[in-house]
């Protein structure tokens, strides 16, 4: 088998790796690239692989369908990210897994550009500088975590520049645009919460005030941030996307793939040449583009108003997606899980799942236009979360549950606690007491385990410090943390479900063995 690989060569071999099985770009790559380099139109920050298995690929279909511009994709922290990008010309692939355990690879070329854009990167910064000057842009997209929106106050201090931090970097480039002639533009949070729009437009305009206080910035500035030729269009994005997995590099090397192998990140995680993804996907974007945009409607991406895209969101977000996915994450760390495929043969893993979507989601869940929230939940249970081609891991999801927890589960309490009914809620209590629970670091045999990154993991051990494992009386500790509202999304007590809660957690207290009976019980009651 003739070796492929995917670097400065590849463009020419494309029909050997179609002949190979992978499915390649159906338009002049060169050509896009350089019609993108004169006349940019689209701005991607965050080059994770959520990007590369839903952005990356919206714009592959744009451009087999006709469209000549790609995405220009700017990393702001590891450089190792855009270094390996660089080393395979740009090109990744794409596989997608099927639940009858096929792969479907695909060559994904509509990254044009790739730039590192961190204080100490000069080129990067210059040229995104130069790109955000050019009345051609269109729209930013973000992928930087719900944590990206949240500002250190030195980075604000620093005044634009060269500046770390998302929000700061983007205010910075927006003001080089601005001072250019200051063109509309839309800034597109694509992070997975809710109401991202609205957060991505009071971070971006926070960051100006402060900066004009400072003197930093003119007033100017602010207005047209807050103004209409700055759109904060909202989204609702899905597509399971975990980290690259050995055995589906191992799967593309037996195509003949040469560099699908893994390699380590200085700062943790894995590079890869590929992303692996699941068959659905899901892109929702509020229609607001006040300098045009692309032809999304080709890429297979929903448009709609405000209103289609904010019931689509808290359809995923808080009752048929992220939720179960939050409560499996912190319940499968605690029972020694690692795969969410095997989870879901677990058959009180898989109750708590259906009592959380079903039971209690979707009784408050407004439909969307042209979407079916049972359908789209009956998708989530019976095919995407069972799906044993994706190789995903509760303790990844239960990476920064504390920015999560209060929306996956605060808007369905809050909505339930306004048809007063949230004191009948089973399931959502109990994943929050399970998360409490898995805060203590020690699992359902009573051993310690490593909890996943969080950025409150030190504040919450201190509020929860008089929260002991075998100590089901220390329960109640919990109580004034189930108030914080900007944890949970509401204030658990007044919602009435602080005290079922504290019953869960004081189940789950007792000793090895007590998440599994916990679960158990709730699932046969």
């Amino acid at each position: 088998m003739t070796a492929l690989t995917l670097d400065a060569t590849a463009l020419d071999r494309l029909p050997e790796f179609e002949a190979a099985g992978f499915t390649v770009p159906q338009y002049d790559v060169r050509a896009m690239r350089a019609a993108t380099a004169e006349r940019p139109t689209w701005v991607h920050l965050g080059a994770g692989n959520f990007f590369r298995s839903l952005h990356a690929v919206a714009a592959q279909r744009m451009l087999n369908a006709g469209h000549d511009t790609g995405i220009i994709l700017a990393n702001l922290r590891d450089p190792q990210v855009v270094e390996n990008s660089s080393a395979t010309d740009d090109l990744f692939v794409n596989a997608v897994l099927r639940e009858d355990g096929s792969i479907e690879p695909e060559i994904v070329a509509s990254v044009a550009e790739s730039w590192h854009l961190a204080p100490e990167a000069e080129d990067g910064w210059a040229r995104l500088t130069a790109v955000f000057e050019n009345p051609s842009l269109q729209l930013v997209t973000l992928t930087v975590t719900e944590k990206g929106y949240l500002s250190d106050a030195s980075d604000i201090a620093a005044g634009p520049g060269r500046v770390r931090g998302a929000i700061p970097a983007l205010c910075s480039l927006l003001l080089a645009r601005f001072r250019a002639g200051a063109a509309p533009i839309a800034l597109v949070s694509t992070d997975n919460f809710s109401e991202n729009g609205e957060r991505l437009a009071a971070a971006v305009r926070g960051v100006a005030e402060a900066w004009i206080s400072a003197g930093q910035a003119p007033a100017e500035f602010g207005a047209w941030v807050g103004g209409d030729r700055v759109a904060y269009p909202s989204t609702m994005v899905d597509r399971i996307t975990p980290a690259p997995s050995p055995a589906v590099g191992e799967r593309l090397a037996e195509l003949g793939l040469a560099n699908a192998q893994l390699h380590e990140r200085a700062s943790g995680g894995a590079l890869a040449a590929f992303s692996n993804t699941e068959a659905v996907s899901y892109l929702v974007l509020e229609d607001a583009f006040p300098n045009g945009r692309p032809p999304f409607e080709t890429g297979e991406v929903v448009l709609g108003d405000k209103e289609t895209v904010s019931r689509a969101d808290r359809m995923k977000v808080t009752t048929c997606l992220n939720p179960l996915h939050t409560a499996m994450a912190v319940v499968g760390c605690l029972l020694g899980y690692t795969r969410i495929a095997e989870m879901m043969k677990d058959s009180d893993i898989h109750r708590m799942v259906v009592g959380i979507g079903a039971t209690e989601g979707l009784p408050v869940v407004d439909a969307p236009e042209g979407m079916d929230p049972q359908a789209f939940l009956r998708e989530v249970i019976t095919k995407r979360l069972p799906n044993p081609g994706l190789p995903d891991a509760p303790q990844r999801i239960a990476s920064d549950t504390s920015q999560k927890v209060g929306i996956r589960f605060g808007e369905t309490i809050r909505r339930h606690a306004a048809a007063g009914s949230a004191e009948s809620l089973t399931w959502i209590p109990f994943a929050i007491a399970a998360w409490i629970r898995y805060l203590l670091a020690v699992d359902d045999q009573g051993n310690a385990f490593e909890r996943s990154p969080d950025p409150l993991l030190a504040q919450l051990d201190e509020r929860l410090s008089g929260v002991e494992f075998g100590r089901p009386r220390t329960a109640t500790a919990a109580r004034e943390l189930l108030r914080d509202a900007s944890i949970f999304g509401v204030d658990l007590a007044e919602a009435g479900v602080a005290n079922t809660v504290l019953a869960h957690l004081t189940t789950l207290l007792h000793g090895p063995g007590a998440v599994r009976a916990g679960l158990y019980a709730l699932a046969h009651s």
